[in-house]
């Protein structure tokens, strides 16, 4: 018999559409693998499974040359008509496939963005706010039901529990209206445990009854990150940095609070109404949970892929995050712990968020069905993230209804 070239044989089968021809090819690759006769099977399992990375890492990087054009002519468009100014990450089946930066770190000098520069996330922060209280949940240090009197026992508002916080149906008073008014130096920071203090001494009305419906809070992310830090005895920048951003590899993440530091160190300038102002480091910046987790598109790959596994966490546990907790949300607008859920499609799940902080808007959805991921940091807000809907289209179909915060 007479075998094709072993290169001309990887390319006709890497070429092909259906990526499950590369694990198929990867068995086909055992006749060029010359076994002796004492050869183990550990061994032999350890080829096998080199092979496979090897003909993976070949496919993904042949698909990502494909798919560069029709990637770049989405964020071109999007920086031409919306003045889109950030990084892209996108990623397949565990691969990166794409990842591009577009426009500059600082609009008055033209420092321009790279894969490396680390923005606010904003509300893409409470993703890990969750995680953070799943691990508590976890170790048996408090439960979703527990109310928060039971670690603060003045807190004003009576039912109030950790899940009604975490699915956004407490219908707490928004922190940032009423210490407003309440706080004489705006540049002096508001700590999360003096924003508890504020809720204890002045008792601001509550929207609603806790549970009865779904409405987004800030706030209720905050006391969340506020019971973190009375259960570890610790900050909870320093909470995330010793219990996750360390452990996971997440080198060029952090949270930023002011009551820590003057400013965020290393990050790009953030800018309001398409580049027009810096918004101001005012006394909001130094409370936590709900945004201030600062990090780069790279380090939010290796988030994306630590959910994944059970490092940190099991799936069992992680597995509630992206359970529907609003059942009056229909479509993509549900949510769980930290996560918005599709649920159009039974046959895919897809998690995800967006965010706008002061000069910040971000962007991140995982296919966990699939293994593939979008990841969009800009530090110009403008309307680039709510126009993607030809990005939605390339990569999953129809997908113009997604909920941006």
């Amino acid at each position: 018999m007479c075998y094709p070239p072993l290169h001309m044989a990887l390319f006709r089968f890497v070429s092909r559409p259906n990526f499950l021809c590369v694990r198929a090819f990867s068995w086909l690759l055992l006749i060029f693998i010359p076994f002796s006769s004492n050869a183990s099977v550990s061994e032999s399992r350890g080829n096998i499974a080199t092979v496979s990375a090897s003909m993976e890492d070949l496919y993904f990087r042949i698909k990502a040359k494909k798919s560069e054009p029709a990637f770049d002519e989405v964020f071109k468009n999007l920086r031409k008509v919306y003045g889109f100014n950030g990084v892209a990450l996108i990623t397949e089946n565990n691969h990166v496939i794409y990842k591009k930066a577009f426009g500059y770190a600082d609009l008055t000098t033209h420092d321009t963005l790279t894969g490396g520069s680390i923005f606010q996330l904003a509300s893409v922060s409470k993703q890990f706010t969750s995680f953070a209280v799943m691990i508590l949940k976890e170790h048996g240090l408090l439960d979703y039901d527990d109310p928060v009197q039971r670690f603060y026992p003045g807190f004003p508002y009576p039912g109030v529990t950790i899940r009604h916080l975490l699915t956004h149906r407490a219908g707490l008073p928004d922190y940032r209206w009423f210490c407003d008014p309440l706080w004489p130096d705006k540049q002096e920071p508001i700590s999360n445990q003096e924003m508890m203090r504020f809720f204890e001494k002045y008792k601001p009305s509550s929207y609603f009854k806790p549970g009865t419906h779904h409405a987004y809070s800030n706030t209720g992310y905050a006391v969340l990150a506020a019971i973190v830090e009375k259960i570890s005895g610790i900050t909870f920048s320093s909470f995330m940095q010793q219990v996750v951003f360390t452990p996971l590899g997440m080198k060029n993440t952090s949270i930023y609070s002011k009551c820590d530091a003057a400013d965020p160190a290393g990050a790009v300038s953030g800018y309001e109404r398409n580049g027009g102002w810096k918004p101001a480091n005012d006394c909001f910046n130094g409370i936590t949970g709900d945004k201030n987790v600062y990090s780069t598109v790279e380090d939010m790959f290796r988030w994306d892929q630590a959910l994944y596994g059970e490092k940190l966490l099991k799936q069992s546990t992680l597995k509630e995050a992206f359970l529907p907790a609003n059942p009056e949300l229909k479509g993509w607008r549900n949510y769980g712990f930290g996560w918005r859920i599709n649920q159009m499609d039974p046959n895919k799940q897809i998690v995800y968020h967006s965010g706008w902080w002061r000069g910040f808007r971000t962007f991140f959805l995982r296919n966990t069905s699939e293994h593939s991921s979008i990841i969009i940091l800009s530090n110009t807000v403008n309307y680039s993230l709510n126009s993607l809907s030809d990005l939605y289209a390339l990569i999953e179909g129809k997908t113009d209804s997604i909920q941006v915060d």
